[in-house]
């Protein structure tokens, strides 16, 4: 249970990095160099090799943080933290189909 705690906060940590970045992008800054890669540590606690099948796991797993661009956390983090546990949920059922 504490693993599970841990990595959903560094998936919410991975999306609010992941948010920043995207939107300086957008603004013309280059910021793709300040992604934190908190993934590999995600990947690495749920015990994710590096098979092509878990590769493709990752590359979905970008997709769905991209998500997280549209989400306002001025007000609410309920919305960032609902997508963090929709991803763990997700990561969880395609490792178990592997």
């Amino acid at each position: 249970m504490k693993d599970k705690k841990l990595i959903i906060s560094l998936i919410q940590d991975d999306l609010v990095n992941s948010k920043l970045v995207l939107g300086l992008n957008e603004l013309g800054v280059n910021a793709s160099d300040y992604f934190l890669n908190l993934s590999d540590t995600i990947f690495k606690l749920m015990k994710f090799s590096d098979s092509k099948a878990e590769e493709e796991i990752y590359e979905h797993y970008l997709k769905l943080t991209k998500k997280a661009k549209h989400i306002d956390i001025t007000e609410s983090r309920n919305n960032l933290n609902s997508l963090a546990h929709e991803i763990y949920t997700e990561l969880t059922k395609l490792k178990s189909k592997l």
